[in-house]
């Protein structure tokens, strides 16, 4: 067996050149930490070489991958508890009977989103009969806006909304859905492109439908597998302002911004 000799006191290093190469490595591992690990991982570019590198980038998305993800979570919490936040506008102009209205489809919507189930229909009050009187005479309607109410009687679409979304920034909308029901969507990007996570909540379930990148327009259909409310979360990873049309039809029951 070959033994390798012990080194002489001559050949090992100096304390001074054992200090000097302690120096250099953590130097080193700062600078690698400054200049890689920080802005990749957490977007924090100290020295500007991350984003002419696009580290800052990389970093940039992770931290908001992170924070959609704890978003999420956050938001499934709440409908699993029955307490998440119902966004109503009334809108200007509205009538007590309106409001009364609106308070007992908000009440509706509460319980699909608790107990998966509609709350049972309340028993209208009988009206009183109305006095006998004789028909108005109806003025005649104009031939080209009868054809127009009829091609809008038979668009797919029951709403449409159109939003604005500064670089980075995102926001959700959602269908309040019943087993099994069907809603068709589209939407279109003026300006740039979105990406988009399709998913459901409701009575402690989840789901995703899908997960699209850089697109200037998509459409299609869910169809729920559990009640509760079914929609897109979108955001801009561009550098400029771009506006989105919404449209949505089908079986549903409320279109809400949740975010």
């Amino acid at each position: 067996m070959y033994n390798t000799p012990f080194p002489t006191k001559a050949e090992l290093p100096s304390t001074e050149r054992l200090v000097r190469s302690t120096i250099i490595a953590g130097i080193s591992a700062v600078a690698i930490l400054v200049t890689v690990v920080l802005p990749s991982e957490y977007g924090i570019d100290l020295t500007g070489i991350g984003r002419l590198t696009g580290l800052k980038t990389m970093g940039d998305i992770k931290m908001q991958l992170a924070e959609e993800a704890a978003a999420n979570e956050r938001l499934s919490a709440q409908v699993a508890a029955g307490t998440a936040p119902i966004q109503v506008s009334v809108p200007q102009g509205a009538t007590s009977a309106d409001i009364a209205a609106l308070a007992d489809r908000i009440a509706t919507l509460e319980q699909i989103l608790i107990t998966g189930q509609p709350s049972p229909p309340a028993v209208p009050a009988t009206p009183a009969a109305p006095a006998t009187a004789l028909p108005p005479i109806a003025a005649p309607v104009p031939e080209q806006a009868a054809v127009q109410e009829t091609v809008q009687s038979q668009s797919p679409w029951r709403d449409e909304i159109s939003f604005t979304l500064t670089p980075m920034q995102g926001t959700e909308y959602k269908l309040v859905m019943d087993a099994g029901a069907i809603a068709q969507f589209e939407f279109v990007v003026n300006g740039g492109v979105i990406n988009y996570d399709a998913h459901g909540e409701g009575g402690g379930q989840s789901v995703t439908y899908e997960q699209v990148r850089g697109v200037p327009s998509d459409s299609g259909q869910i169809q729920a597998p559990f009640a509760g409310t079914h929609g897109w979360f979108f955001r801009n990873r561009g550098s400029e302002d771009v506006t989105v049309t919404l449209r949505t039809g089908g079986a549903y029951s409320e279109l809400r911004k949740l975010i």
